[in-house]
C-alpha cells in the first residue's frame, strides 16, 4: 500500500467516525474499538518489533480495557489502564523465550502502541449531545481533509504544509456551519489535526513495512486514534 492508499484509509476511517458520532454512542464505541484492534494487529509489524504476535495481543487487550474503563467508569480511569499497560508490556517481555533480543525497543514499541489505543478511548468518552456530536464531525472532517492531502505526489514539506492548512480550513468552515462548535475552536482543532496527520504521514511513510497491508492499516489508523483524548478535552471546554 502506497501513500495514497494509506491516505484513503485514514479519510475513510474519519468519515466513518463522523457518521457513527451522529448515529449513536454505541455505534461510535464499536467502531473505535474495531479501528483500535486493526491498529493493534499491524503496529508491531509496522515498527518491526521482535515479537509481533505477543505485542499485538497486549495492545489489543489494552484497547478493550480502555474502552471498558470509559464505559464503566470515566476518562480518568484511563490513567489506571495506562499504568497497568506498562506492567503488561514488561510481563510480555518476561514471557518471551527467544533470548529477549532488542528488549528496550520491544518494550518501548508496545508501550507506544498502548498510548495510541488508550488515547483512542477519548472518542468514546465524548458524551452524546449537540455540541459533542458536532465536535466529532468537525474533528473527523479535518482529519479526513489532512489525510487526503497527504496523497499529493509532491515534496514532503509541501505536502505537510498543504495538509495542515487544508485541515485548518475545513475545521474553520465546519465550525462555522455547526454553530455548536464555532469557527475559532474549529480552526484550532483543524490545525491540530492537520499537524498530527501530516507529521505521522512523514514519519511512517519512510518505514519500508508501511507498504504491506496490516502495517499500512495501522499507520492509516494512527492519526485518527491518537486524536481521541484531544477531541474529548476540547469537548469538555466547549460544554463547560
Amino acid at each position: 500500500m502506497g501513500a495514497s492508499s494509506r491516505a484513503a484509509a485514514t479519510a475513510l476511517g474519519a468519515a466513518a467516525v463522523a457518521v457513527a458520532g451522529y448515529l449513536s454512542h454505541g455505534v461510535l464505541t464499536a467502531l473505535v474499538l474495531l479501528l483500535a484492534l486493526v491498529f493493534a494487529a499491524g503496529w508491531p509489524r509496522l515498527i518491526d518489533l521482535p515479537t509481533t504476535r505477543g505485542a499485538g495481543i497486549v495492545i489489543a487487550l489494552v484497547a478493550v480495557a480502555s474502552v471498558a474503563a470509559v464505559l464503566l467508569a470515566s476518562l480518568p480511569a484511563l490513567a489506571l489502564v495506562m499504568g497497568l499497560s506498562v506492567v503488561a508490556a514488561f510481563v510480555h517481555q518476561m514471557l518471551r523465550r527467544d533470548g529477549r533480543p532488542r528488549l528496550v525497543e520491544s518494550v518501548s514499541g508496545v508501550v507506544g502502541g498502548n498510548v495510541v489505543v488508550v488515547s483512542a478511548a477519548g472518542w468514546v468518552a465524548v458524551e452524546s449531545g449537540f455540541v459533542t456530536e458536532a465536535l466529532v464531525v468537525t474533528a473527523a472532517a479535518a482529519i479526513a481533509a489532512a489525510a487526503s492531502c497527504t496523497a499529493i505526489p509532491a515534496r514532503t514539506g509541501l505536502v505537510a504544509s498543504v495538509a495542515t492548512v487544508a485541515a485548518g480550513a475545513v475545521g474553520l468552515v465546519t465550525g462555522e456551519l455547526l454553530a455548536e462548535v464555532g469557527p475559532v475552536p474549529g480552526l484550532l482543532l483543524g490545525l491540530a489535526a492537520g499537524i498530527l496527520t501530516a507529521a505521522l504521514h512523514v514519519l511512517f511513510g519512510r518505514f519500508p513495512s508501511s507498504r504491506r497491508v496490516r502495517p499500512a492499516a495501522a499507520a492509516a489508523m494512527l492519526p485518527l486514534l491518537a486524536a481521541g483524548v484531544p477531541v474529548y478535552l476540547v469537548s469538555r471546554l466547549l460544554t463547560v
